[in-house]
Order: C-alpha cells, then structure tokens, then sequence
C-alpha cells in the first residue's frame, strides 16, 4: 500500500440540547494516525454501502450496551432495557456486516468487542461481580469464628467496571508483538464475552479469567476489551493495539 490505510471511525448518533448529533471521543483519532493510519468518522446509515468502498478497515468504537436481544440475552427486568441505543445498535451490526462481507478487517473496542462477538453468535455475560486480587491472582478472604472478614496478605478490588489490573496476554499472539505477556490496563465494562463465537481466540484475559482480547483466525477481525488510546490520570495512551491493527491492515493489502 503506497499511501496511509483510511481508517474509518464508528460515531454516537444522539439528541442533545443542540439537536440531533454525532459525538466520538477525539482519542480515536489520534490513535489511528500514531498508529500510521488516516481516520474519518462514520455515522451515517444510508453511506454504509460507500463506507465500504472508500475505507480499508474499520473501528467499532466503545459506548452503550447493547440490547439484551443483539446477543440472544434475556430480559429479567426493567433495568436490562436501560442505557441501551436503537439506532446505534442497528447501525453497529450493519457496518460490520457490510465490512465482513467486504473481507475487510474490523477492530472492536471495548463494546466493539462485543458487538463483533454477537455478530458472530457468541455469548455476552452481563453484570460482572467485582472480586479481591492479590499478586495477579483472585482470592477469597478467609473469615474467623465469628464471621468476619480476615485478610492475610494484600489485597485489592478487581472491579471491570471502575478498575486498574494487569491482563495476561497469550504470547502466540498478534497482540504480544505489540503489547508484550502483560499489560496495565484501566477497565470500564460492565459486560464481557462468556463465549467466543466459532472463528475467535481469546488473546487476552483478566485474573479473574475474562476474555480481555481477541483475533480471528483469518487475522480480520480484533477486539480489545479496553480502551488503550484513552490517557487518564492512572494510565497514559498507549497506541500499541491501533500499530497492531493497521499493520494487520497494511498485510492485507
């Protein structure tokens, strides 16, 4: 390929105060060009067909959860139809389809990830409970005659939704080239995949045995359960998932 692979970018349509609009996190962006890729941002429901013809990849990027029925969950309650985005979820599973059938390569970031796990009949896990980590591994603090609480050696909270962990890496990995065995991550999700759909393999995963990565055997389809390209006050950007992505783009061509 003699020119920058064209990256396009998956946008939040939403009604604000302002009227209907398009919002995405600029860190996208950025990430993609580090990584030696050029970014546009895709909206559109009606441009999916051109969308496909003009990029080379895709991102599907991070945002509500999905609809229990996009990935053959049950509804238990009032709360499992909260935070979740009609139009979103139409246009997610359309352009992924649209670039799986176009032989494209797709990258899911954290509800990404999921969107391509259902896509492809996969299972998500809804809710996950926090735990206690200590040296890398989940524990259980042990209790004394009365019932209460006894910790023996350190521990910490390993909440996906609010946390801070390392996450192991399969060294066999496309990953690891990139990332290496291990890697700090900040953790958002309130949801994960339970099961890979048929065609992925996990690359990642938490203490507490979650699937934190993945990548298809045909080396078109990634997804990272986190968000790399956000810095925070706990963690900086690191593009090493976007520069494994576009390379995996570059060899395609």
């Amino acid at each position: 390929m003699d020119r920058k692979p064209i990256i396009l970018i998956t946008a939040e349509d939403i009604n604000d105060a302002s009227g209907n609009v398009y919002v995405m996190s600029k860190a996208y962006g950025q990430a993609v060009r580090e990584a030696g890729g050029e970014p546009f941002g895709a909206a559109s429901f009606r441009t999916i067909a051109e969308y496909v013809d003009f990029a080379d990849a895709l991102i599907i990027t991070h945002g509500q959860n999905m609809h229990p029925f996009r990935h053959g969950g049950l509804v238990a309650g009032p709360d499992d139809l909260m935070g979740f985005s009609q139009t979103r979820d139409d246009f997610d599973f359309a352009i992924l389809d649209a670039f799986v059938k176009a032989g494209k390569p797709v990258l899911g970031v954290n509800r990404g990830m999921l969107v391509i796990n259902a896509y492809l009949g996969g299972q998500i896990q809804r809710q996950l409970p926090p735990g206690f980590i200590s040296d890398g591994e989940i524990v259980k603090p042990g209790k004394n005659e009365k019932g209460s609480m006894v910790v023996t050696k350190p521990i910490a909270m390993l909440n996906h939704k609010y946390g801070k962990f390392d996450v192991t890496i399969d060294p066999e990995s496309r990953l690891a080239k990139y990332m290496g065995e291990k890697a700090t991550i900040i953790s958002s999700h309130a949801h994960a995949c339970k099961t890979l759909a048929e065609g992925l393999k996990k690359t990642a995963w938490a203490p507490d045995g979650i699937i934190m990565a993945f990548e298809s055997e045909n080396d078109k389809l990634f997804g990272i359960q986190w968000n790399p390209e956000q810095p925070s006050s706990r963690n900086e950007a690191d593009y090493g998932v976007y520069r494994m992505f576009i390379d995996a783009v570059k060899e395609g061509k």
